[in-house]
């Protein structure tokens, strides 16, 4: 049976969770949670979480005109399309909150990513000779001996083929003409000529 657009398009909407985090600076009651929660059961509430409730801050983050005060941070999972405009609009209307003291925001957004924490590391990265930073990291691949005959056969190859597309004689390996172990082909030319620039 053929579906009509309307109904693929409620199914995809269905089938798509909508993750955002809702923070809230200032003091925020128990009472005003449930009605937090509550309030978004018209975007179909599939996750709700108080994630933290940060100490006081002199500068809270994301809010740049407040100061000396704690921020609520929710985590919340929406079944129904909605932005974080709207969602701000809606939320600081019904809650009576103040727009400066309410933030609604993406996971994967810049600003959320910079405040995830980080671990820290001990000492300089150039220190690490191990290069723990880089598992699985073969330095063969990029320098070392093996590399470079690799590197140097790969380039005889390219101008073999280049020679072969002109047209040209390609020479075959032979015996090297010129012999170190030879010491007659080691006399340099400079040896035979007399140090002393007047004679």
């Amino acid at each position: 049976m053929n579906k009509s657009f309307k109904e693929h398009l409620a199914e995809s909407a269905a089938e798509k969770k909508r993750d955002f985090r809702i923070k809230v600076a200032g003091d925020f009651s128990k009472e005003q949670e449930a009605s937090l929660k509550t309030m978004l059961e018209k975007y179909t509430v599939s996750k709700f979480k108080k994630l933290k409730t940060t100490p006081v801050c002199e500068f809270p983050l994301d809010f740049p005109a407040l100061k000396n005060c704690e921020v609520n941070i929710f985590e919340v999972v929406l079944d129904y399309p909605v932005t974080t405009f709207e969602l701000t609009e809606y939320l600081s209307t019904t809650l009576k909150v103040n727009k400066q003291n309410l933030v609604v925001r993406k996971p994967g957004e810049p600003t959320e990513d910079y405040q995830t924490p980080v671990e820290k590391r001990e000492g300089a990265l150039l220190n690490d000779s191990e290069y723990k930073e880089a598992p699985n990291a073969n330095f063969e691949d990029y320098y070392g001996d093996k590399y470079n005959t690799g590197f140097v056969k790969e380039l005889n190859d390219l101008l073999k083929l280049e020679r072969k597309a002109r047209g040209e004689q390609i020479p075959t390996e032979g015996a090297a003409k010129f012999s170190t172990e030879d010491k007659a082909g080691l006399k340099s030319v400079f040896n035979t000529v007399s140090p002393d620039p007047r004679k």
